[in-house]
């Protein structure tokens, strides 16, 4: 009968500690997803407080690859320096000493000089210029280029440092979560509820929950390393992203991007004005082929003969030089930038619509995601938790649903950041017109 009336008694007192600890687990939240910023933050000192917008602004005007494009058109505007002269090289001055040899007393000198000078007068000094505005004009489309790729690699890297961060934020809801659980194992251990392997158990569990926060800071740093290098940071400049991320919007309608796409696309600008740039050189090179005109002025004097003045003038004759070769080469390369313009649009359109469809994939995973696992595995650990204090679960059934909230979690961000990831792809292949 003591027997009976001191296991009653133990019974009661494991019953009891286990309805505060449910007080406990119930009253406590499990954890909070980090979707918004803090009211308040306050600034490391010397960091750059940036928006994504403020971010992809500075990769567009000061990324390093954006800047030396810059000074590539500043290059190329210079080639319109002289190319409008009308006199393609300098005068040509002949002088000749004559001595005389017979007829006259030795040792006079005669002698003679020519100034000569050629015209370009077949239009080739304007279609130069038109040239040399030409290649600035392919030089601006490369600038256009390197600064659609700034403003997606900082997107990018914007937005790793926010997954990162989140992931930080999750884990260590994750570790509260591991702790509650810990400090519950040592009570009914010391209550003689459970043994020791609960408490090695939950320990292990929240050893890889803090190995897991610093694997995730560790990333956090390489992708602000990123960062910097695309905004042309300092390299220890501390920097503070202020734009929150939030769920992916929904994209705008796909025909809409394929005109977009076409119309703002840097690739299809490049190819546009290589193909002018080709043009101008091939008018160039057809107006060169117009003889040029030379002037020339010079004396002749002679010791045994009068001395006279020399006006004359001269003509080139092309009948060698044509610019058959130049003039072939070129009409080539045309030939190549037209079909290569051809197939970038039909690719175009193949890789907005395989992004449009793609990115509308992501969405639906996440939002199915968010809806569904993450509450059902939030709540099988709360349920599975209140059922292990109450008796009826062992530890492994809560350390299992414990990991499922942590793995749906982590699925979670994963598919939050591959939609964000689709979504800058589609940016990117309709020319940054979606943001």
């Amino acid at each position: 009968m003591c027997t009976v009336v001191s296991k009653k008694s133990a019974r009661r007192s494991v019953a009891a500690a286990a309805l505060t600890l449910l007080v406990t687990a119930l009253t406590a939240p499990l954890a909070t997803a980090v979707h918004a910023e803090p009211a308040s933050r306050e600034l490391p000192t010397g960091a750059v407080s940036l928006s994504l917008k403020e971010a992809l602004e500075r990769a567009e005007q000061r990324g390093p690859d954006v800047i030396l494009a810059a000074r590539a058109v500043q290059e190329a505007r210079t080639l319109r320096v002289g190319a409008g002269v009308v006199m393609p090289s300098n005068p040509r001055l002949a002088v000749d000493a004559r001595p005389l040899f017979t007829g006259g007393p030795a040792g006079q000198l005669g002698y003679a000089a020519t100034l000569e000078m050629l015209f370009d007068v077949g239009g080739a000094p304007n279609a130069r210029v038109r040239e040399a505005e030409r290649a600035g004009e392919v030089a601006t489309a490369d600038l256009s280029l390197e600064r659609l790729r700034g403003r997606i690699a900082a997107w990018i890297a914007y937005l790793q440092v926010r997954v990162a961060e989140m992931r930080i934020a999750e884990t260590k809801s994750l570790v509260g979560i591991a702790e509650r659980i810990l400090r519950a194992s040592k009570q009914r251990g010391a209550m003689g509820a459970a043994g020791d392997i609960e408490e090695t158990l939950a320990t292990a569990d929240l050893g890889q929950l803090r190995a897991a926060i610093e694997a995730a800071s560790r990333e956090r740093d390489e992708h602000i390393a990123t960062l910097r290098d695309v905004l042309d940071l300092g390299s220890t400049q501390p920097v503070v992203l202020t734009t929150p991320l939030e769920e992916p919007p929904p994209p705008p309608d796909r025909d809409q991007l394929l005109r977009r796409a076409i119309d703002s696309r840097p690739e299809l600008a490049q190819i546009r004005a290589r193909l002018a740039f080709l043009d101008a050189r091939y008018d160039r090179l057809g107006k060169e082929r117009f003889p040029k005109i030379g002037g020339y002025v010079g004396v002749d004097a002679s010791p045994a003969n009068p001395t006279f003045g020399i006006l004359g003038l001269s003509i080139e004759l092309p009948v060698a030089q044509r610019n058959s070769g130049p003039r072939a080469l070129t009409e080539a390369a045309r030939a190549t930038e037209t079909e290569r313009q051809e197939l970038q649009a039909r690719r175009i359109v193949r890789e907005v619509s395989a992004l449009h469809a793609a990115y509308e994939s992501r969405r639906s995973e996440l939002k199915l995601i968010e809806t569904t696992s993450v509450p059902a595995a939030e709540r099988t650990l709360e349920l599975v938790e209140v059922g292990w204090l109450a008796g009826r679960f062992d530890m492994f059934r809560v350390a299992t649903a414990a990991r499922d909230v942590a793995r749906v979690r982590s699925a979670r961000l994963d598919a939050l950041e591959g939609a964000w990831l689709a979504r800058i792809a589609l940016d990117r292949a309709a020319g940054g017109t979606t943001q």
